[in-house]
């Protein structure tokens, strides 16, 4: 979701670090630290499970890690996706989050020998949550290919050779609509699929830095919802268990980097890394 244009950075907390006018921060890795960077002695306990308006054919697991400290914490978020009713969306979704989309641009390669490329996948290439709207949506994705390549390779960086997957053809903007953003925890995409989420503009390299968006309230449905607006999303899923609602909420009362980017509502990136560790996918038996 567009919740923010793309930001590839990210910045580890540490106990000096402390506003403009020297006020101190508190801790982003405590569950009672907001986005003004005050304590809430309110834990987050999560907004109700939406309520299942389409058939569930897959259920996703997501594991995912806030910041990179032992004494951070962990969680789940586990979703249902609806492949009846947005049946190209949800089989994106799936190579997305599994085994990876490859849609490179051939004519690139035309004069290549030798190339380097990968699959995108959140699983295998970095995934992680781009943009934090406080208290709307979380964003997830994928923010550098190059990056995530090098890394998983071992490398400082890539060579000449390696050529990112592009946004994938066709796009899928006449594909039907299950429901409206009108409750939170509800899984949506860019209306022409992965790929053509956060800043248009961005180069291929960052083409799925916002790949989809989960909400976290319903404060959303003006701007998502809105026919011929280049933030409209569609529906493809939702939350489907209280804990999954409880670690949302956890995720989107996360203190943010401000005046990063351009950003919908005061959001941005999370203070501290949140990344997406491992995903599972499972088939719902008719």
């Amino acid at each position: 979701m567009p919740l923010a244009s793309v930001v590839s950075t990210s910045m580890i907390y540490h106990p000096d670090l402390a506003y403009a006018d020297g006020t101190k921060r508190c801790d982003p890795g405590d569950e009672r630290c907001r986005q003004n960077g005050k304590l809430d002695d309110s834990l987050p306990k999560g907004q109700p499970i939406p309520k299942v308006t389409n058939r569930i054919t897959y259920v996703v697991q997501m594991i995912i890690d806030v910041g990179e400290r032992m004494e951070y914490d962990s969680g789940f978020i586990r979703f249902g996706l609806y492949g009846d009713d947005a049946p190209q969306s949800v089989k994106q979704m799936l190579l997305f989050l599994t085994r990876g989309i490859t849609s490179m641009d051939k004519s690139l390669l035309e004069d290549r020998l030798e190339i380097d490329y990968a699959p995108v996948s959140l699983n295998d290439s970095g995934g992680i949550v781009q943009n934090i709207c406080p208290d709307k949506g979380i964003d997830f994705g994928v923010p550098s290919q190059s990056k995530a390549y090098a890394k998983n390779r071992g490398m400082r960086a890539v060579g000449p050779d390696f050529v990112p997957q592009s946004r994938p053809v066709p796009t899928l903007e006449d594909e039907a609509f299950p429901r409206m953003h009108t409750v939170a925890g509800l899984i949506s995409v860019p209306v022409k699929g992965i790929g053509y989420g956060g800043n248009p503009k961005a180069d291929l390299d960052e083409a799925f830095a916002s790949a989809f968006t989960i909400t976290a309230s319903s404060d959303t449905s003006s701007v998502l919802d809105k026919a011929n607006s280049p933030q409209r999303q569609r529906v493809i899923g939702q939350v489907i268990d209280n804990e999954s609602m409880e670690f949302l909420d956890r995720l989107a009362k996360l203190p943010i980097q401000k005046k990063i980017g351009r950003s919908l509502e005061g959001g941005g990136p999370p203070l501290l890394k949140v990344r997406v560790r491992d995903v599972d996918v499972q088939k719902v038996k008719q």
